[in-house]
């Protein structure tokens, strides 16, 4: 008789409403303030914008991995842009290649809606090892990100 050890099935696949529960741990790993309601109703509005999307890491049935993404368009440019406007993995499942599998979800969404780049931000010192990871999966770095708050 022997025995198998079957490898955990991770599965990468567009977000749903549904994820909620789940992914609130994820974005608190990235300090971002928000709600189930919230959090809920905005995955909802991702499911049929043409121009926004969200991409999950399922481990076994568990969420440790997401990004969001939106394409974009300016008059400068002759082919759209798609920018990772967010992306976490789990602590404790970071430096397994989720991150990267989830990159080569962005890159593959981003070439279907035409975009011939795909940008992002990873700015102060917390995110030096996004960074770091970004370099590693092609990313260069080019100029700073400036920005204004227009609070009264």
């Amino acid at each position: 008789m022997s025995s198998m050890v079957l490898a955990p099935a991770l599965v990468i696949r567009r977000s749903c409403s549904g994820d909620v529960d789940q992914m609130l741990p994820l974005m608190r790993q990235l300090k971002y303030p928000t709600t189930p309601s919230v959090l809920k109703e905005r995955l909802s509005m991702l499911e049929e914008h043409p121009l926004l999307c969200s991409f999950v890491a399922e481990l076994d049935g568990k969420l440790v991995g997401t990004t969001f993404l939106k394409q974009h368009q300016t008059h400068d440019m002759s082919n759209p842009v798609t920018q990772i406007t967010a992306m976490v993995v789990d602590e404790q499942h970071r430096g397994t290649g989720i991150g990267r599998q989830l990159v080569e979800a962005a890159e593959a969404w981003a070439k279907e809606q035409g975009s011939l780049q795909l940008v992002l931000s990873a700015g102060g010192e917390r995110h030096m090892l996004a960074k770091t990871f970004y370099e590693h999966v092609g990313f260069i770095c080019r100029g700073y990100r400036l920005s204004k708050s227009l609070d009264t």
